[in-house]
Parts: structure tokens; sequence; C-alpha cells
């Protein structure tokens, strides 16, 4: 009987000794997860923010430049462009008083431009005829066939007599 209750005893305290040493392991994996932890944190405060900033800072220093030579390359294509032009186009003498060889005078904004004599007259010419065919009943269709002229504008200029 003392026989079997010392080996009982035998498998208690190696029990009891097994669990001593996953006890420990698991301290001691514990231990070194936080202390190395605080060991990544410390090198990564040091170096890591200005390792990050400079390359942050050269990223962008490319793109810049990249930015640049596109800008001087596409101002290069369209010198060149002008140069061509320029090259067919005859450049003639003007006296500075005269007003020969200017551009038109700008349009303010809001201000509808200046129309040709001939377009206003002829457009008026056409209005008149759409309001006659119209007064006579002919339908938009019917006018637009007649005059050969677009449907929608037929239907504008109706719109607008009435």
């Amino acid at each position: 009987m003392i026989i079997k209750l010392l080996q009982h005893w035998q498998i208690v305290v190696d029990g009891l000794q097994i669990f001593l040493c996953l006890l420990i392991l698991i301290y001691l994996m514990r231990h070194h997860r936080r202390k190395m932890k605080p060991d990544a944190l410390s090198a990564n405060r040091q170096s890591g923010p200005d390792f990050n900033f400079q390359v942050f800072t050269e990223a962008i220093d490319q793109q810049v430049e990249l930015a640049f030579t596109n800008i001087l390359q596409v101002a290069a294509n369209e010198r060149r462009n002008l140069d061509k032009v320029m090259q067919f186009q005859k450049l003639k003498y003007v006296e500075p008083d005269s007003k020969e060889g200017l551009p038109p005078a700008p349009v303010p904004h809001g201000a509808d431009p200046p129309k040709r004599v001939t377009e206003t007259a002829s457009q008026s010419n056409r209005q008149a005829r759409i309001q006659q065919l119209a007064i006579r009943g002919l339908s938009a269709k019917q006018i637009s066939d007649e005059l050969k002229t677009p449907l929608g504008e037929i239907e504008l200029v109706m719109s607008l007599q009435k």
C-alpha cells in the first residue's frame, strides 16, 4: 500500500514539475515579447521617422521633377508647332498708328458679337418667309420641306413668334 501511495505521489510530483516547467516557459515567452517590443519601437523611433521622411521627400521630389519635365516637353512641342506655323505666314510691316492688320476689338462679356449685314438680312428674310407660311396654316414639317431648312430652326422661329 505504501508502494502504491509512493507511486501516486511520484505521478503528482511529475505532474507538478511539468506544470512548473510550462509556467516557466510561458513566463520566458512573455518576458521575451515584452523585451523585444521596446527594442523594436526604440529602433523605429530612432531611425523610422527620419527614414520615412527621407523616402517621402524623395518621392515628392521625383513627382515634382517629372511634372516639370512634362511641362517643359509640352512647351517645347508647342513652340515647335508655332514655329512651323509662323514659317508659312508672311509677316508684313504695319505702321503703329494705322488700324490695318490689328485683330478686331474684343467683345465685352455678355454682349453679342457683331453680325455681318448679309447674314442678318438673309436671316430676317428667312424668318419672314417662315412667318408667312405659318400664317397660311402650314405645319413646321411642311415649312421645313419647302424651305429646305432644319425642322428645329423652323420650330424655334415659330415659337419666338408666339
